[in-house]
């Protein structure tokens, strides 16, 4: 068993080190590789990093890391079962150990994809607030180009500082604000961002009146969040109906087996 354990967990390194992270490079492949991050970032989903302000390098850490561990904790339950006295068949052993590096980095990426769910979610709060500040600028007279950039100077937390990024690229690129805008909007993934650059394009080719698109847009966005909260509000009422069922039956059950007891008794 112990050496069907060290070639397993042998076995596993080798392939997740061959499949996923290292790749030769001109050198000897002994002693020079050359990082393959394509394989653990999610490759499918590049706005996930993006959205979460994560490196490919940062993440094909936390990936490789996640990997070691679920493989070590693999090692351990198998090795725990097999002192207990429990015997376990070979292939299911080798299947464990294998299955441990894999569901490691699995978890990676389901947590990436969960923080890129909430982070998007707070862009759009950002992005609610950003709209209301630029109606107030142009209510006050700004220009559309003086608004946005004004606007995106007044917060200081990421959201705001990719939109502010955006435009100064828009500016020393000399694109439009809202081609900048729907390609960070495209780089993140964020459709809220990506109505506000088209309605802005329309608005601006059509020579509509900017401030009227982007009032629009902002009560549309501030309109799907608060239904959002309604529906999760609503969901988490729905859940809590189960335990005060569940607490209100034993409720009954503890009233009432001291009756059931006295009447089965004195039969």
């Amino acid at each position: 068993m112990i050496f069907l354990i060290g070639l397993s967990v042998g076995l596993g390194v080798l392939f997740i080190l061959r499949a996923t992270l290292f790749r030769s490079q001109n050198q000897s492949p002994i002693f020079s590789f050359k990082i393959n991050h394509s394989r653990l970032t999610h490759k499918k989903k590049p706005s996930d990093l993006a959205i979460t302000r994560t490196t490919e390098e940062q993440f094909a850490q936390r990936a490789l890391r996640s990997g070691l561990v679920g493989g070590v904790l693999s090692v351990v339950a198998v090795a725990s079962l097999s002192v207990a006295g429990v015997r376990i068949p070979s292939f299911s052993a080798i299947l464990i150990l294998l299955c441990g590096p894999v569901l490691g980095v699995m978890n990676a990426q389901k947590k990436l994809t969960k923080a890129a769910a909430e982070a998007r979610r707070s862009f759009s709060y950002a992005l609610s607030s950003y709209l209301d500040l630029v109606n107030v600028l142009l209510a006050g007279g700004a220009g559309s180009e003086t608004a946005l950039i004004a606007a995106a100077q007044t917060g200081d937390n990421w959201a705001f500082e990719m939109i502010r990024s955006a435009l100064e690229r828009a500016r020393a690129e000399r694109i439009t604000q809202w081609t900048a805008l729907g390609e960070l909007a495209s780089l993140i993934n964020v459709s809220d961002l990506m109505r506000v650059a088209g309605s802005m394009q329309l608005a601006g080719e059509q020579g509509s009146r900017v401030r009227a698109s982007l009032a629009a847009q902002a009560d549309a966005v501030r309109s799907r969040q608060m239904n959002e909260i309604e529906a999760a509000a609503q969901s988490a009422t729905e859940r809590m109906g189960v335990p005060t069922v569940l607490l209100f039956m034993g409720f009954i059950a503890l009233l009432g087996y001291p009756a059931l007891e006295l009447v089965m008794g004195s039969m």
